[in-house]
């Protein structure tokens, strides 16, 4: 089975615990304008048997310190769920993680498997969602709400100025997070422009010019979050 990557290396503790061999797979759902990796947005990217990557995968094994092991990322991995699960099931021994974002129907299938699970919730509000993101918040709630029934979930929202960070969207947030099980945490990531560049280097127009959040703003989502017991952090 073929599996197409755009980028591989080794992080430590930011796409999953310990240290990680980490591969962006190629090809996304999604459309988000503020996205850091937009390579990942179509499906170019070298293809690779599965074979080649759990050999890799077996090789690399004493780099998997502090509780490490690998992460399939994207673009968005679940796009790619039958060699991520035929990967999976064939070393079981080894600790899996992905970062989606939540919106295929495969995601459960992949999630399941895995040891950790990460997922983006961008936005509570389906209209906006779709016209920025083409995202489909029902299919989001329903995954996120299925994994997060016998798996913990880090649930990370990419907090993007006159996209969710307004009273409407935080209140959205509180009653979806208030709606679920104990199984989650939730970490904030303000907007950046570490992908700007990339944009502009692959001849994309980078459309967000007023993305850059307030300091008052992103406490007042973690005071909110912590006052209805919603477990938050932030990087």
């Amino acid at each position: 089975m073929k599996i197409t990557v755009f980028e591989k290396g080794f992080n430590y503790s930011q796409d999953g615990p310990g240290n990680r061999l980490v591969y962006h797979l190629s090809g996304c759902n999604m459309v988000c304008p503020w996205c850091s990796n937009p390579e990942g947005m179509t499906k170019s990217g070298k293809e690779y048997d599965t074979s080649e990557i759990i050999n890799e995968i077996i090789s690399s094994e004493p780099m998997f310190f502090d509780g490490g092991g690998v992460t399939f990322t994207g673009g968005e991995c679940t796009l790619q769920a039958e060699a991520l699960c035929e990967i999976i099931d064939s070393l079981p021994h080894v600790s899996f993680c992905i970062e989606s974002n939540a919106d295929t129907p495969d995601f459960l299938s992949v999630a399941k498997k895995c040891d950790t699970v990460i997922a983006d919730f961008k936005s509570p509000i389906q209209e906006r969602l779709k016209a920025i993101t083409v995202g489909n918040l029902q299919v989001i709630e329903s995954n996120i709400r299925n994994i997060e029934k016998s798996k913990h979930i880090h649930i990370r929202i990419p907090l993007i100025h006159s996209f969710n960070d307004d009273d409407e969207s935080l209140q959205g947030f509180i009653d979806f997070f208030s709606s679920l099980n104990d199984n989650y945490d939730v970490e904030i990531l303000p907007y950046h422009e570490y992908g700007k560049e990339k944009w502009l280097k692959l001849g994309k127009e980078y459309t967000v010019t007023d993305g850059f959040v307030k300091n008052e703003t992103i406490k007042k989502f973690i005071d909110k979050f912590k006052k209805n017991s919603i477990k938050v952090i932030k990087t």
